[in-house]
């Protein structure tokens, strides 16, 4: 949020700074959440769901929901992978593709499951992921917030499989299934077969 709230130089010029204070992602409030935020990040540790819960909320609330989403779960995924081992990492990137695409796919499957409690499967000609918790639709009932794993999940294949395919939310708990689940579509090839 504070990226995309950020205002640019002239913008700057415009507001005086109390109109500033008062957009999302200036405000002390927010400002003290994100660096309590940072400093969890930087001792590796994490924030509960009910905290998650909290933020996917307040992020669903605003017009520009989607984009902040999908920006946080790019942002999430490439925290997420730099949590990884660095000769994984390197192997995904270097190896012969057929091999680099295993090594990364199972460095995904880390890091998903580490950071982003999803469960991925082992299939590199589809991967797929699911979310068991039902974190998502406890903030957004319409099921928005799943956008921020669907985000997280193209991330992650698109650095360590070198997919580039699209991600879809094949099922979800606001339309009544049992778990949330996203689909990384495209051909084989794109996929890291």
């Amino acid at each position: 949020m504070r990226n995309l709230d950020s205002p640019s130089d002239e913008e700057v010029a415009e507001y005086v700074d109390e109109l500033l204070k008062k957009r999302l992602g200036l405000s002390d409030t927010v400002a003290g959440q994100i660096a309590r935020y940072e400093a969890l990040v930087r001792r590796d540790r994490r924030i509960g769901t009910d905290e998650l819960a909290q933020i996917l909320r307040l992020v669903g609330r605003r017009p520009d929901a989607a984009l902040v989403f999908a920006d946080g779960g790019r942002r999430a995924a490439r925290r997420a992978i730099r949590r990884l081992p660095a000769p994984r990492r390197w192997a995904a990137r270097v190896l012969p593709r057929f091999l680099g695409a295993r090594v990364g796919l199972g460095a995904a499957r880390r890091a998903a499951a580490e950071v982003l409690g999803l469960a991925m499967t082992k299939s590199l000609r589809q991967p797929a992921a699911a979310l068991d918790a039902d974190v998502t639709v406890r903030a957004t009932p319409d099921g928005a917030a799943c956008a921020f794993y669907a985000a997280a999940l193209a991330e992650l294949l698109r650095q360590l499989v070198e997919f580039e395919g699209t991600v879809t939310h094949t099922r979800c708990r606001a339309r009544g299934d049992a778990v949330c689940e996203w689909r990384a579509g495209g051909s084989a090839e794109e996929a890291g077969r």
